[in-house]
């Protein structure tokens, strides 16, 4: 994901419910190809990323300089 892509998606408040996504396709494609190695874990990613996306926002930090 580019700076650009990354500072939009945090700005629509989107950014957790794209993370979701991402690892949502990765395991459903480990899952077609039968390795479900991992799957336990991106389940539970998943989850946390939509607890996060509906009760957190990402805020930029001021620079302390």
């Amino acid at each position: 994901m580019s700076k650009d892509s990354l500072k939009f998606h945090i700005q629509e408040n989107d950014y957790f419910g794209t993370l979701d996504t991402l690892l949502d396709l990765i395991r459903q494609d480990l899952d077609r190809q039968k390795y479900r190695r991992h799957f336990a874990t991106l389940a539970r990613l998943r989850d946390n990323l939509v607890y996060l996306q509906c009760s957190h926002r990402i805020e930029e930090i001021a620079q302390l300089l």
